[in-house]
């Protein structure tokens, strides 16, 4: 009889298909950052792994956040196509004054 894995059973529910193969496990104290099969994974690798997760994401969200503000303000001046984003922020920047 053959039994399906924990892990094929977790990923056959439509949430949690994305579970990773490995996770990061970031540097602790006297010990090295390093990948961790998920089906081994304990609970703490787990959670370390989320912080490090959680930080990204909040980067990853200043990033889309400002460069999405960057937009707004380019075409705000009218910037289009091939025109310096940077610039025409840098231009509603001073018409807001």
């Amino acid at each position: 009889m053959f039994t399906t894995s924990p892990l094929k059973r977790l990923r056959q529910s439509s949430w949690m298909e994305a579970i990773p193969d490995t996770i990061d496990v970031p540097a602790l104290s006297d010990r090295a950052g390093r990948s961790v099969p998920i089906e081994r994974a304990t609970v703490d690798e787990i959670e370390f792994a989320l912080v490090a997760l959680a930080k990204q994401q909040s980067a990853m969200y200043r990033l889309t956040s400002a460069l999405g503000d960057v937009l707004k303000m380019a075409r705000r001046q009218g910037a289009g196509g091939a025109d310096i984003a940077i610039s025409a922020a840098a231009r509603d920047l001073d018409a807001s004054r």
